[in-house]
């Protein structure tokens, strides 16, 4: 399942990328949005690079169809690691990669950070895979869905945070 999303911002491109850039602030995010035990296990910065991987638990919710109830608890337990590069035009990349213990998903996916010209845009693109023999589909979807969710939950935080 593919998830894709386009998320703009009256704030700067540089602004919102200090945003994703900050300890306090995706510490403040992952609360705001319910998750608990989060923590940052590593936030490295460079002139042009940004590297944080990040651990949280995110609760499932009561929608979850009972076929796939067994791969997925009250809370499930989730790693996400980003790799942000800056480009020559003054845009950022991101790699994704997101991991949630005990559910066999692959989760990767692109973020495009670009300036435009009443603020910036983050494109958002992630890929969801199963190899489960037959509900493997569903598992992608139902997980897709909640992506979307969770998404849509970050850039409405983040642009009630930034754009202030």
């Amino acid at each position: 399942m593919k998830v894709t999303a386009r998320h703009q911002y009256t704030a700067s491109v540089d602004e919102i990328y200090a945003f994703f850039a900050s300890e306090t602030t995706v510490n403040d995010k992952y609360e705001a949005l319910g998750s608990r035990k989060f923590r940052i296990k590593d936030l490295t910065t460079g002139p042009d690079t940004l590297t944080i991987d990040s651990r949280r638990e995110v609760p499932v919710g009561d929608e979850i169809p009972a076929m796939l109830k067994k791969f997925a608890g009250e809370w499930n337990r989730v790693r996400q690691r980003e790799n942000w590069n800056k480009n020559s035009d003054g845009s950022y990349s991101c790699q994704l990669r997101i991991d949630i213990d005990g559910v066999p998903v692959k989760i990767n996916g692109d973020m495009t950070l670009q300036p435009e010209e009443n603020g910036c845009v983050n494109i958002v693109d992630i890929e969801i895979n199963s190899s489960v023999p037959l509900i493997g589909k569903a598992l992608a979807e139902f997980v897709g869905q909640n992506t979307e969710q969770q998404m849509e939950s970050e850039y409405q935080y983040i642009r009630r945070t930034s754009e202030k």
